[in-house]
């Protein structure tokens, strides 16, 4: 039982390092010099569609930095800033 779940463990970490390391998702599709076809321009702009939509997906949680000191300013620093600007 415990070999059959360290095999399985095994087996799900690798697919997600697969996943999460695959840089096809990271480029935008190769651009032909011309279109011969129509299908062609179709499948380019299916694919620069894709590429579009999983990079300009907002990715709520992912940044590192603390938040940043104007969320935690008083009204009166508030005042000080807009007064010294």
């Amino acid at each position: 039982m415990c070999k059959l779940l360290a095999v399985f463990l095994l087996v799900v970490s690798m697919v997600i390092l697969e996943v999460t390391c695959s840089t096809q998702m990271l480029t935008p599709p190769e651009r032909p010099r011309e279109f011969r076809h129509p299908n062609e321009l179709r499948q380019y702009l299916k694919e620069l569609n894709e590429y579009y939509a999983i990079m300009g997906r907002p990715r709520f949680g992912k940044r590192n930095g603390a938040t940043g000191t104007l969320d935690y300013l008083s009204p009166s620093e508030w005042e000080d800033i807009l007064t010294s600007q």
